[in-house]
């Protein structure tokens, strides 16, 4: 097995323990601490008006919706990093590797958090705009669809496959790290915003379109790199992955 392989391996069970906390956390709503509504569009449905979103807030701290996207965040988006994270710790020397993940890390959810007050923001903008609900997110869901056939949507999967050098020693290894981290935030967003947006926007059973959403944005990862056209694209390589381990599970 190829040395990123098996280092993929390796971070699989670290981005399994931080995913699946923030899944039972997000499941259990108020599970000992004091989780927003941010996975649930019972915030953005029951605002009438911006008054009554001041006055919402005033009970809601800044932090507290920052812990919320953070969860959010980690439970959708961190098993993704998996193939970034591998590779940083098959290119780099061993006293270093703890160090070089965690900014990668941390300059990945450094854009999702940025990202999350532009995306509640919109979410919010358009209920407040058309109140109606159904049709916001049937609107939003047309977007996510087309951006998933677009080229750009292809040309942002691309970005996200980029494997750029990591110096072997300090300091330059950790400002590699960092902007590897950074870029693939960035790209990452670019990538799945629309299916975020639509996923917030979602009138009822918000939960499981997350979990849903989520292993879709997971398995469009695997996907090599392709020329950016207008094309539907399937996961085909999580579909056979999926299908060679219940066939081998059967045996």
């Amino acid at each position: 097995m190829p040395q990123a392989g098996r280092e993929l391996g390796r971070v699989a069970a670290p981005l399994a323990l931080l995913a699946v906390p923030a899944w039972l956390f997000l499941a259990l709503g108020r599970g000992g601490i004091a989780v927003p509504e941010l996975c649930s569009s019972a915030l953005l449905w029951s605002v009438p008006s911006a008054e009554g979103l001041r006055y919402a807030f005033t009970f809601v701290s800044p932090q507290a919706l920052a812990l919320g996207w953070v969860l959010m965040v980690a439970a959708m988006m961190l098993p993704t990093l998996g193939g970034t994270l591998g590779y940083v710790r098959a290119r780099s020397l061993g006293r270093f590797r703890g160090l070089l993940v965690a900014l990668v890390i941390a300059g990945y959810l450094a854009v999702w958090l940025a990202a999350g007050p532009v995306m509640l923001g919109l979410a919010l903008a358009l209920h407040l705009a058309a109140p109606g609900g159904g049709q916001v997110f049937i609107a939003a869901l047309a977007v996510a669809v087309l951006w998933q056939v677009s080229p750009w949507k292809q040309a942002a999967l691309n970005r996200c496959h980029r494997r750029p050098a990591i110096a072997a020693f300090a300091p330059q290894a950790h400002g590699d790290a960092l902007r590897l981290g950074l870029g693939s935030g960035l790209w990452c967003v670019q990538s799945c915003w629309a299916l975020m947006l639509a996923s917030l926007l979602t009138p009822g059973w918000h939960f499981a379109t997350m979990a849903v959403v989520a292993l879709f944005i997971w398995a469009e990862r695997l996907e090599p790199p392709r020329t950016p056209a207008w094309r539907l694209r399937a996961p085909l390589r999580a579909w056979r992955l999926a299908s060679f381990r219940l066939a081998s599970a059967g045996r």
